[in-house]
């Protein structure tokens, strides 16, 4: 009796269920919460420092070849959000991505996709006066090495592509509001 009730405990403690869950963490911000000046935009009427914040990421799913990275508002006054950042090819043994201005430096092989302005580049949160948006970073974990899209892609397509490629995913959701 004693085996067959060890192997059922032990095959329901390694089953997918008990597996510790993909996450995405930040020293910089925190998840519900307003970001501070430094994560705003120094453009649009904003007057931040355009910078990315520390992001770390555990857990990875199995079969991990590489990472995309958003960042998106989902509240803009556009009827389908507005991309800030997009990047992807991000190598699946890379952990961290270290902040500062414009995305600081990204790991060896990432690729910086366009925004919704159509450039490359981090462009940091800058919600209307009066309003207080709803930020996303969004981390997918993906099962191809690189995305069959180059960094000429808008943003839809990247995400459309991620989509297609999609292990699992993780968001870290912080708030942006201006006076």
């Amino acid at each position: 009796m004693r085996k067959p009730l060890i192997f059922a405990v032990s095959v329901l403690l390694s089953s997918p269920s008990f597996a510790a869950d993909f996450s995405l963490t930040s020293d910089s911000v925190v998840n519900g919460q307003p970001i501070s000046n430094t994560f705003f935009a120094n453009q649009f009427g904003c007057d931040g420092a355009n910078e990315v914040p520390d992001l770390s990421w555990n857990n990875v799913p199995q079969g991990t070849k590489s990472f995309a990275l958003t960042y998106f508002d989902m509240d803009a006054p556009t009827g389908s959000g507005f991309w800030h950042w997009s990047v992807f090819d991000i190598p699946g043994n890379v952990t961290h991505i270290n902040g500062g201005i414009n995305g600081g430096k990204l790991p060896v092989g990432t690729v910086e996709g366009k925004t919704d302005v159509g450039a490359k580049g981090f462009i940091g949160s800058c919600p209307q006066i009066g309003e207080v948006h709803r930020y996303q970073w969004k981390l997918t974990a993906l099962d191809v090495a690189k995305l069959p899209v180059d960094s000429n892609a808008t943003p839809q397509i990247v995400a459309l592509t991620v989509l297609a490629h999609k292990i699992d995913d993780v968001t870290l959701t912080v708030l942006a509001g201006r006076k």
